[in-house]
């Protein structure tokens, strides 16, 4: 599928859904930049394509709260 942005005041592209999660993991796509592809009927906001996206924790897990995403309260 090829996807367009526009970001920076340029639309650019196309681009595939992998190329661009490659560059907004490494932050070079702004979480407010607007992005399309056909069978969407207008521009969205990337951020929203990648919310769903599950990024592995290096810290390791603690097994009593696995699963949790609920910070303990700071005293």
């Amino acid at each position: 599928m090829d996807i367009y942005v526009y970001m920076q005041g340029q639309r650019r592209g196309p681009y595939e859904k992998v190329q661009l999660g490659a560059m907004w993991k490494r932050g070079k796509v702004p979480a407010d930049t607007l992005y399309w592809h056909d069978g969407i009927s207008k521009w969205a906001v990337i951020s929203d394509l990648f919310a769903g996206k599950i990024i592995p924790s290096s810290l390791p897990q603690d097994a009593a709260n696995a699963g949790t995403t609920t910070f303990p309260a700071s005293s």
